[in-house]
């Protein structure tokens, strides 16, 4: 029979613990069992499926990538925290045993406060009526959107259908430079911006070249492929309410300024391709697209700008990393969208998706002095990671001035 715990046993886990009535009520209508036999992995190293996972009956192997490995007897105590749950996965688990326990979606338990929250003995925080209010509207949301996506009933932004057929095209290795062209002409928008693009300073030869087919020789079919899409995002940013489309219309500009600042820094660090970057920067902030399209099923959210903008905060990283799963990206891109503004968030090995885009908003955020919510600068370590151990405020600032053309360039290609 599956497990499904009651909210008591619930009230036992860390960070459940603290839920008001009707949160608990959301995160236990959610919940699902996990049921695994011996020999089967839970979860594998790299990937983001957007669960996370409580154990209460069995025993896992740890494998990191290192090759450490660590056996683990499922207990009370190790049931009260979430297994191998950093995002993307750095651990594989294996059941050794039968394992049962039980899985949450992220977005509801983003949805209920659960996220990044911090528990200390004595910290206790009194909502107002006010602030009860927006956060039930946001479980609601947040579930209306995670229960609609189940239903095949979602009214999440999709990729335009040229760009998955060019995307499919080039994924094909039969696929030539000429054939792949011929799609793109049927957007001449698109085809103009590609042309663009080719004949950069970045990636422009000696010679200008004036047909599509060339530039996607030039390109290569990777780099045509990540830029298609990122052009064709633009028609994600739409909607037919004409205040929303403002709405929308700010945070096309937003996206495009920070893929620009992505693909510059990118080109800085040279582990990570700049077209990856400039394409992770235009979908970071994917969730909020979908927040703003649900605004016509809760007037309230629309009708109080402040708490619209609190709900997007709270909100638009586990709603983007869950449509970034739908459009079938990359684990790396997904971790993107979640965690783009985890300011303090502390990474080793290479740098990633989530460095560049906490450098490029922390330094969009200083050129604009909107520093409101932001922590001291040496407590980002993402800017000791990309620009070097030493950089501090001023000079983070001096790398960009110095790329100021550059930035502008491919700012000029996403807005045009």
């Amino acid at each position: 029979m599956a497990y499904i715990p009651e909210q008591k046993a619930l009230r036992k886990i860390q960070m459940l613990a603290d839920l008001p009535p009707w949160q608990m009520e959301v995160v236990t209508e959610a919940i699902e069992p996990v049921d695994v036999v011996e020999g089967s992995l839970l979860v594998e190293r790299g990937t983001d499926d957007g669960y996370t996972y409580f154990l209460t009956e069995g025993r896992i192997a740890l494998d990191t990538e290192n090759g450490q490995h660590k056996t683990v007897q499922v207990t009370p105590d190790t049931t009260r925290t979430p297994v191998a749950n950093l995002r993307p996965r750095i651990i594989s688990v294996k059941a050794l045993t039968r394992l049962r326990g039980f899985r949450v979606p992220d977005i509801v338990l983003s949805a209920a406060g659960c996220g990044r929250r911090t528990y200390e003995a004595d910290d206790i925080k009194v909502e107002s009526q006010e602030e009860e209010e927006r956060r039930q509207l946001e479980s609601k949301l947040s579930f209306r959107l995670y229960r609609d996506l189940q239903n095949d009933k979602a009214i999440l932004p999709s990729l335009p259908d040229l760009a998955m057929r060019i995307r499919r095209a080039i994924d094909d290795d039969m696929s030539s430079a000429r054939e792949v062209s011929k799609l793109v002409e049927a957007d001449p928008a698109m085809a103009t911006k590609l042309l663009k693009v080719a004949n950069s300073a970045y990636f422009g030869g000696a010679n200008s070249i004036e047909t599509l087919s060339h530039a996607v020789v030039r390109l290569g079919m990777q780099t045509t492929k990540q830029l298609v899409v990122s052009f064709a995002l633009r028609d994600v940013f739409r909607n037919k309410d004409p205040q929303i489309q403002q709405r929308m219309q700010r945070l096309w500009r937003h996206s495009a300024n920070i893929a620009a600042l992505s693909f510059v820094l990118a080109g800085r660090v040279g582990t990570i391709e700049p077209e990856e970057a400039l394409l992770v920067g235009l979908v970071h902030d994917v969730g909020t697209i979908a927040i703003l399209n649900y605004l016509e099923k809760f007037p309230a959210l629309a009708d109080d700008p402040e708490a619209l903008e609190e709900t997007i905060s709270n909100m638009r990283g586990e709603m983007g990393a869950m449509i970034l799963r739908e459009w079938k990206f990359a684990p790396a891109v997904v971790a993107g969208a979640r965690d783009a503004e985890y300011w303090t968030r502390i990474q080793h090995g290479a740098v990633d998706f989530v460095d560049l885009l906490i450098v490029a908003q922390v330094h969009d955020r200083l050129r604009k002095n909107e520093t409101q919510g932001l922590p001291p600068i040496e407590k980002i370590s993402a800017i000791q990671r990309v620009l070097g151990d030493e950089a501090g405020p001023e000079e983070s600032l001096q790398v960009l001035r110095e790329a100021k053309a550059q930035v502008d360039e491919m700012r000029s290609v996403l807005h045009g």
